[in-house]
């Protein structure tokens, strides 16, 4: 069903970034993946960056685990068409479409970021070999918010794509990734972090007169190394602000200019409903271009009971008959309350595309499911 009279056919064949939002457990991934799918069935060159799926979707998708899943690679199983659209090629092609996936490492994509804005290999490992660095780098908070998009922005600047995916980690606050760039920003205006990371003279001013019980306070707790490394850090960072910087404003920008859609991905639950309606709002109030909704795992409708058989069964005194006319009807009520969820969200979504999918009896875990999905996301609707 869906509630518009386009599908998200235009995103899939026109958009140069795709990126697909929501709740954890609602199919985010899967939808990101049949999206390339789709997008690939048109002709284009498509990377999907997918972040923990389900193992046999990885598989599917060729993901291996262990870091030869952070580089490309390509999907297999997607028939070609003629007459790609893909802009990287020069225009039409014979063979049609390709779909590309890697599974994103927080770690690595940091990694990359470091060696990209350092001016030379010294640099660079003053960074990536400081321990504070290693035990951050993966696990920072909001660092994998922040790296999924990096990565983005990483893979669509290369000219490589005609079309970048990414299924961004599943957070409590989706907010966080749309906020990560501008967080960053504030990060390097913050005054701590201009304290830790001026000349040794005038940090050896500031820690004796504001901060040096503090200091001795950790060093007791932690030891001194710990507060050197961290020191040394910071210091080390310096040497990359102005790249970061100008990194993060660049993606600010991009997340908002015309070639970037935002898809949520729900699932009818009301909890699910809820997060989805709070990042429809942030979206719009950021000014980023949000391009629709997928309601996944809806229900079915049971086909209605007419009134003379209602009158025959609900007279039945137990047994497998009555078993199934009471698993009709809460599966009905179950299935009415969903709809009531969706059509809440549909109304605050507005004038975008809102595709529901219904809950399959087996989770998508190869190319053939996803290329079912792909083609009820990309049809008109008739």
């Amino acid at each position: 069903v869906m509630t518009t009279a386009e599908s998200f056919s235009d995103e899939i064949a026109d958009a140069e970034l795709l990126v697909t939002c929501g709740p954890g457990g609602v199919g985010k991934t899967t939808t990101a993946a049949a999206l390339g799918v789709a997008a690939a069935l048109a002709g284009r060159k498509v990377v999907v960056v997918t972040v923990d799926p389900a193992r046999r979707l990885a598989d599917a998708l060729g993901l291996e685990e262990g870091a030869a899943a952070d580089a490309p690679h390509k999907v297999t199983g997607i028939p070609g068409r003629a007459g790609s659209k893909g802009k990287k090629s020069g225009g039409a092609s014979a063979k049609g479409g390709e779909l590309w996936a890697l599974m994103l490492d927080a770690a690595s994509t940091f990694d990359r970021l470091v060696h990209e804005q350092t001016a030379n290999p010294k640099q660079a490992a003053a960074i990536l070999e400081n321990p504070v660095y290693r035990a951050i780098s993966g696990s920072l908070a909001g660092a994998q918010e922040y790296m999924a998009i990096e990565r983005l922005h990483q893979l669509y600047t290369s000219g490589d794509w005609d079309l970048v995916i990414v299924d961004t980690p599943p957070t409590r606050h989706a907010i966080d990734l749309l906020e990560a760039p501008d967080r960053l920003i504030g990060f390097l205006s913050h005054p701590v972090y201009r304290t830790l990371t001026v000349g040794q003279r005038a940090f050896a001013r500031v820690t004796n007169a504001a901060a040096s019980l503090f200091l001795w306070a950790v060093r007791r707790l932690a030891g001194p190394q710990i507060v050197e490394d961290t020191v040394e850090f910071f210091r080390s960072l310096a040497n990359i602000e102005p790249g970061l910087r100008k990194r993060a404003e660049e993606v600010s920008v991009l997340l908002r200019s015309d070639v970037a859609s935002f898809i949520v991905v729900s699932s009818p639950r009301a909890e699910a409903i809820g997060e989805a309606e709070h990042l429809i709002g942030a979206l719009r109030d950021g000014s980023f271009p949000f391009a629709g909704v997928v309601v996944n795992l809806v229900h079915p409708m049971p086909e209605p009971i007419t009134a003379a058989d209602r009158v025959t069964l609900d007279g039945l005194d137990g047994g497998p008959l009555a078993d199934q006319v009471a698993w009709h009807d809460e599966l009905t009520e179950l299935a009415a309350a969903e709809r009531e969820e969706i059509a809440e969200l549909a109304d605050l979504a507005e004038d975008v595309v809102v595709v529901e999918l219904p809950l399959l009896a087996v989770d998508v875990h190869d190319v053939e499911g996803l290329l079912g999905l792909a083609d009820q996301l990309a049809a008109a609707h008739e």
